[in-house]
């Protein structure tokens, strides 16, 4: 758990058999998704929390009525950062693991489904300037997915380097630090016409007069990165002027049942993601570095907190 002060403790706890419907799952791996973990424990509160749900096990045993898996299963789930947990045995809470893919890299399909929920809702078409900012994992995700949806530039922008070294490496055309002029740099990158969609995977809502700024007439604007209550002064009138669309992006809210007009559940998204690691098209190992044992979990988010222009993304082994 984390404390209120943040400080991390390892607690031991009683693993119980399955109640109906549920599977007992052994962890093997977990992602720290920072933008979330750390967002929440900027938050004040007055009690501790097991953070997590990014997890990858084997099923080991399971409950009255559970039809779909039984023990061995290789699993992906929400679960937290913990040795064993239990999960509802229904497709939105758990999806299984490919054979192709291994198990520290299926910890990815929950927050590629993020990324993936990004993209969906910003349909992106052909021959558009799309620009991505914030490169953390969720960005470099949304990048890695768009790589081949056929915008004609893909601009990644951050504030630290290496988080554009991954940018570069992982298919963005062109990468810009955004602590310099980028209205500049994406008027030179689109020839003048603006950028068409913005996916801000950052997080910080004071991007957002800059991203006025940089968009076309009818450019859209996705607020994919977890706001976390950051509160800032904005001028709409670019906004208003340009008839620009701002739509947020908050993968919970995805349906979790398919209609003919959202077809794309979470479930969906997961097990696309991992089908995508599994056939090569994406590639978890490029984006994973560090390793910690469930022990060193206090400085893995003191890494990933403190140490941003060396972390990116920071798995887990139990």
């Amino acid at each position: 758990p984390v404390a209120p002060d943040n400080s991390v403790t390892i607690e031991t706890f009683p693993v119980l058999h399955p109640e109906p419907g549920e599977v007992l799952i052994e962890t093997s791996a977990t992602l720290i998704s920072a933008g979330t973990e750390l967002g929440t424990q900027e938050q004040k509160r007055n009690h501790a929390i097991t953070p997590g749900y990014s997890n990858a096990g084997h099923v080991i045993a399971v409950g009255r009525d559970v039809v779909d898996y039984q023990p061995g299963d290789r699993v992906l789930s929400l679960g937290p950062h913990a040795s064993h947990m239990t999960s509802e045995a229904v497709p939105h809470a758990m999806v299984p693991i490919p054979d192709d893919v291994a198990l520290e890299h299926a910890t990815f399909g929950v927050l590629g489904s993020v990324a993936m929920h990004g993209v969906r809702k910003a349909r992106i078409e052909a021959g558009e300037h799309l620009l991505i900012t914030g490169m953390g994992l969720v960005g470099q995700l949304v990048l890695r997915i768009c790589r081949n949806l056929g915008a004609e530039t893909i601009t990644a922008a951050d504030l630290v380097e290496s988080r554009l070294e991954y940018a570069r490496s992982g298919g963005a055309g062109h990468t810009v630090n955004a602590g310099g002029d980028l209205q500049t740099a994406m008027a030179h990158v689109t020839a003048d016409r603006g950028v068409d969609v913005v996916i801000e995977a950052s997080g910080y809502p004071d991007a957002l007069p800059t991203l006025f700024n940089v968009c076309r007439i009818g450019g859209r604007i996705m607020l994919l990165g977890s706001i976390w209550h950051r509160k800032v002064e904005i001028d709409f009138m670019d906004f208003h002027e340009k008839e620009l669309t701002l739509v947020g992006c908050h993968q919970p809210k995805c349906p979790t049942t398919a209609t003919p007009a959202f077809p794309w559940t979470q479930q969906y998204n997961r097990a696309q993601i991992l089908t995508m690691i599994g056939d090569g098209r994406l590639n978890p190992a490029e984006l994973i570095s560090h390793r910690f044992s469930h022990e060193q979990a206090g400085e893995a988010y003191r890494l990933l907190r403190d140490v941003r222009d060396k972390s990116l993304g920071a798995i887990l082994t139990w």
